[in-house]
């Protein structure tokens, strides 16, 4: 008889208090394991759930890679009745032959990978798109069983469940890039390829922005330090000085981005590096916040620690700062709700009004320019340009 079981290996503790989460194969009396890359304590490790505790996403991403394993398992168990090896059981579970790799197995492998990478970010977002396209599709095949044909009536149903062109197009793209990672691991040939003739649709938006009457009704608000909204107010003042900074980054700016008067740090999602005078406005926002590893002290060094549930705690700090924006814009009554992300497109608005180039607006932003030749010379852009553009920006609205 075989069976595998999610474990805590204590047999092996770190220095730092952990046990490596593992797959435990056992035939008879021998077993092997099956690493994950996980490392928990024992308090967040629930045995008889064989689940971590309070990380919803991991322990799905686990169940998913338990049920393939005893799928496996069972398979090698019914070739090799009577001569049962609990290590050739393990190679049999963690190798296969290109044509015996499901889409699904190989997404998931693609998501650990970025998981392990430290890019928890793009680890959801595939996530997000494998949990959705297998719920419309069977990807518990080879790729090489997945035509055009496939792809297009993936589409359809999609449409049908209300997708809009610009939610098809999120997983559509997601899906395209694990395929082109398998032609790329030679699981399948290039002339497979199901996107060399689709067309992804999308579906023009018009970016909501705040006028510069109502930011100056945001800024000049008159909250107490008490007052529930207050630390949300901040950031969004914050977020507006520093050129609209993402919240994640601004949430993990530390001491060791401050240089020589200026912030210094690089964007989490596309990795540009910005360089950001620290104006007195913005000095003094930074002040009224509790400081401990981070600038606005939100994040706890605890939270710094565990990579793994750290995305999750900034997904719902941002929900919290965005519910208490939107009831600030109620306050002032501002026309769009307000979110984090509308005080980036408001400045880009009001650096056009104030008659700055696109060019000038897209290096303050971090955009790619199109053509070669301008990017060059947006490369020689004095750092003082753009620190006086965002200087007059921020007068023209306080």
């Amino acid at each position: 008889m075989a069976t595998l079981n999610l474990i805590l290996d204590k047999r092996r503790a770190r220095k730092d208090g952990t046990y490596p989460l593992v797959f435990r194969i056992r035939i008879g009396k021998k077993f092997s394991d099956i690493r994950t890359e996980f490392k928990l304590r024992p308090q967040e490790f629930d045995s008889k759930t064989s689940s971590i505790v309070n990380d919803l996403y991991s322990n799905e991403l686990l169940l998913d890679l338990k049920k393939h394993y005893i799928q496996r398992l069972r398979s090698y168990m019914i070739s090799n009745v009577g001569r049962e090896d609990v290590k050739e059981a393990r190679k049999y579970l963690v190798n296969k032959l290109p044509d015996e790799v499901t889409m699904h197995e190989f997404w998931l492998e693609q998501i650990e990978e970025l998981r392990t990478a430290g890019r928890q970010g793009g680890a959801r977002v595939y996530q997000t798109a494998l949990s959705v396209l297998s719920q419309e599709t069977n990807l518990n095949r080879p790729f090489s069983q997945f035509s055009y044909k496939d792809l297009i009536q993936l589409e359809k149903k999609l449409y049908q469940r209300g997708l809009s062109n610009n939610g098809i197009s999120v997983y559509m793209r997601s899906f395209r890039a694990i395929c082109n990672k398998a032609i790329n691991f030679d699981l399948v040939d290039y002339s497979w390829y199901p996107f060399r003739k689709y067309k992804f649709k999308k579906d023009k938006t018009t970016p909501r922005v705040l006028t510069q009457e109502e930011l100056r009704r945001f800024f000049r608000l008159n909250l107490s330090s008490d007052h529930p909204f207050y630390q949300s107010w901040l950031l969004g003042k914050l977020i507006f000085m520093l050129r609209g900074i993402n919240i994640t980054d601004l949430l993990l700016l530390s001491s060791d981005n401050l240089q020589n008067g200026r912030i210094i740090y690089k964007r989490a999602k596309t990795g540009k590096v910005y360089s950001i005078k620290m104006t007195d406005e913005v000095k003094c926002t930074f002040e009224k916040f509790e400081a401990n590893k981070t600038l606005v002290g939100l994040i706890t060094e605890k939270d710094l620690k565990d990579r793994q549930k750290l995305v999750n705690i900034l997904i719902q700090r941002r929900k919290v700062i965005n519910t208490h924006l939107k009831k600030i814009g109620k306050l002032i009554e501002a026309n769009e709700a307000i979110t984090t992300y509308v005080f980036r497109y408001s400045y880009a608005n009001i650096a056009k009004q104030l008659g700055y180039s696109k060019d000038l607006i897209g290096e303050a932003l971090g955009h790619n320019v199109g053509s070669k030749i301008t990017g060059i010379y947006l490369e020689q852009f004095d750092l003082e340009v753009v620190d006086e553009m965002n200087q007059r920006i921020i007068k023209s609205i306080s």
